[in-house]
């Protein structure tokens, strides 16, 4: 092509430009003559079971065509036997001088083995090359299985625990895509999806994982997994129930709000969990409790050794296990925590009284001493700072707890001085028996020795093979006690106790008096005539009842007799008929006086118009006459005689030197005013002090 300004066509230019054009068609007109292809096949996909076509247009077609299956050739007439359900589809006809030919393959109820590389081919003829179209890819489209949630239809997961749900859609071309969703709401975290190959075959495995950490709200939910490919119009779904799992969640209580010492406790643990059912520990202070599996633990009688511990219940199941703790509050009473420590010191020093006690609340202290409410301290600590003579003596550490009883010891607060024996100057023991002399010293500071002798020799222990000793501590002193086996006549006589510490010493002489026994016949004898005596006023007694059974039977019948009847019985009743009768008349003439103008007894019947406060039939005595006088003077042995409207002193009998005269009756009246004697003097007889 010729370009240019100012161009001036000739003749000669036209000639050369028509002679081109006419090359041109003849060329044209050579190659449209040749067999060529017009459409040729193109990639596609198809459903399986569905029917798909390639497409190829040819034209001036000399050759033979045919198609090819990956390479293999199908045949050359359309009705392609072999292949029942492959054909070639169109027809040819005249274009101008040309024919056009359409052998479209169509493939029936495809199937996963059309799923390969076709191409359409022209064979060669004489002068005329072969031609072959582009390869085209025909995809088999194959939908998956029914996806399948593993673990369905109720799919477990753990409370507050990742846990990976896994979805499976097999046999698919190509693979399907997963997705996961609750209540028709997609989830998009978590998510991981993938497709593998079969190892043979060109199917596709697909999975879906779902990654879940599930709330409580989430149980009972609808877990759906949706699995599609180009093969599917709609997803095809599979849905499962979430069961959201989780260990016991534990409520512990207990029966009372204040726990006091003995006081009836329970624990009670109550637990929510999936599963349901639930196991039972009991712990205390972390070591598992014996016996303990329900969920209830009863502590019948608590103590204060129970105070601060650590109480818990543990509930598990099949997911896991939950405890719960309570730390015990424990009220009690105080106790004291150390022994009892007396003081010792000189006049002038410092002393300190200890009392340490415990509680719950913690215990008040209070120091009072003996024989006053005056108080002295109130710490564990009592100070007394330069000592004086009269703050010897004993104190009383009382220990108080709101709500229950005070505790009280006594702390001795002693003098420093020489040691003072205190034990009995005689002491008895048998013969052929162990014997114990006892020697007992008030001694502050503690003695640092206590020696035992016998006629002015020490007792040596090792070699005599019958004597020894041991010592007691006493919280004013010490006690020592000397001990002879088989003691023999010999044995028997005086021993020196001598008793030292650093401010001095003192001694004693003790005596061991063998101890007499009666004989053997005689205490047989004893006992024969103790039992015979028992016997003798068990009898007594039996009698009388049954006599004062009798008497009150005739008694009540006589209510009714006059007093003249009534005296007749008396002197009936004077003169007596049995023993019991005799002894009974001869003790009332001894004892008794009865008022002239007393008509019968009164055994508790009100009579007529009289009331009658002994309702029980008992003999009221008078009063006593002789009054105790009590003005200070009890033990002056003082007592006086009184006269009133009973009468004098003589009309009471007997009398002991007109003193102390004996309960006197007046219709059956008794006094105890004689009960109000003055205390005997007894003392006690110590050691004979040398």
């Amino acid at each position: 092509m010729i370009i240019m300004d100012h161009f001036t066509w000739d003749y000669q230019d036209l000639s050369r430009l028509w002679r081109f054009c006419l090359l041109v068609t003849l060329l044209c007109s050579e190659v449209l003559s040749q067999q060529r292809f017009l459409v040729e096949p193109q990639d596609t996909s198809a459903i399986e079971g569905s029917t798909t076509v390639l497409y190829c247009k040819v034209a001036s077609r000399i050759g033979p065509l045919q198609w090819t299956r990956d390479s293999f050739a199908l045949g050359m007439e359309r009705n392609l036997p072999g292949f029942d359900r492959y054909s070639m589809i169109g027809s040819e006809w005249e274009a101008g001088a040309e024919t056009i030919g359409e052998f479209n393959l169509q493939i029936r109820n495809v199937q996963l083995e059309d799923d390969a590389i076709y191409d359409c081919q022209m064979g060669a003829v004489e002068g005329v090359p072969g031609m072959r179209s582009r390869k085209a890819k025909l995809m088999v489209l194959i939908p998956p299985d029914e996806p399948v949630i593993e673990g369905q239809p109720i799919i477990s997961v753990i409370l507050g625990r990742p846990t990976n749900i896994t979805c499976r859609a097999n046999n698919s071309r190509p693979g399907a895509d997963i997705t996961w969703h609750i209540s028709n709401r997609r989830l998009t975290d978590r998510i991981y999806s993938r497709s593998v190959p079969q190892s043979v075959g060109k199917l596709v495995d697909s999975v879906g994982i779902l990654t879940i950490n599930a709330t409580k709200s989430d149980s009972g939910k609808q877990l759906e997994c949706r699995a599609q490919n180009e093969a599917l119009n709609e997803p095809r779904t599979v849905t499962a129930t979430i069961n959201v799992q989780y260990p016991p969640e534990i409520q512990m209580s207990i029966n009372v709000s204040d726990i006091r010492e003995f006081s009836f406790v329970q624990f009670s643990c109550h637990g929510l969990a999936n599963p349901a059912f639930i196991r039972w520990r009991w712990f205390r202070n972390d070591i598992q409790m014996a016996g303990e599996t329900r969920n209830r633990l009863t502590i019948r009688a608590i103590t204060r050794e129970w105070h601060e511990d650590k109480i818990a219940c543990e509930g598990f199941n099949a997911v896991g296990k939950t405890r719960k703790q309570f730390t015990l509050n424990v009220e009690f009473g105080p106790r004291f925590t150390k022994p009892v420590e007396h003081q010792a010191v000189d006049v002038g020093q410092t002393a300190v009284l200890r009392c340490e006690a415990e509680g719950n609340p913690p215990p008040h202290i209070i120091w009072t001493k003996k024989g006053s409410h005056h108080i002295q301290g109130s710490s564990p600590e009592l100070k007394i700072m330069k000592v004086q003579e009269g703050s010897f003596g004993i104190y009383v550490c009382t220990a108080n707890v709101m709500g229950f009883n005070e505790i009280s010891r006594e702390v001795y607060l002693l003098e420093n001085g020489k040691p003072k024996i205190m034990s009995d100057a005689k002491q008895y023991a048998s013969r052929g028996e162990k014997a114990k002399l006892e020697c007992s010293a008030v001694s502050v500071p503690k003695p640092f020795e206590i020696r035992w002798s016998k006629a002015g020799i020490a007792i040596d222990y090792p070699s005599s093979g019958k004597f020894s000793k041991h010592e007691e501590s006493l919280p004013y002193g010490q006690k020592s006690i000397l001990q002879i086996l088989d003691t023999g006549g010999e044995d028997f006589g005086d021993y020196n106790c001598t008793v030292k510490n650093i401010y001095g010493e003192d001694m004693a002489v003790i005596s061991l008096i063998e101890k007499v026994v009666p004989p053997l016949p005689y205490i047989i004898g004893g006992a024969v005539g103790g039992v015979a005596v028992l016997f003798i006023i068990i009898l007594a007694c039996v009698l009388y009842h049954r006599y004062k059974n009798a008497e009150s039977g005739s008694v009540l019948g006589s209510y009714t007799d006059t007093d003249s009847s009534s005296d007749k019985k008396r002197e009936k009743s004077d003169s007596p008929s049995t023993l019991m009768d005799q002894w009974r008349q001869d003790y009332n003439k001894d004892f008794y006086r009865y008022s002239a103008d007393y008509d019968e007894v009164n055994l508790g019947f009100p009579k007529e118009g009289k009331a009658n406060n002994n309702a029980y039939g008992v003999i009221e005595p008078y009063p006593l006459e002789v009054g105790y006088r009590d003005d200070g003077s009890v033990f002056a042995g003082e007592y006086q005689h009184r006269t009133d409207e009973v009468g004098s002193i003589e009309r009471f009998e007997p009398t002991y030197n007109g003193q102390y005269p004996l309960t006197s009756f007046k219709t059956g009246e008794y006094s105890d005013s004689m009960s109000r004697l003055p205390p005997p003097d007894f003392s006690s007889k110590l050691a004979t002090n040398v």
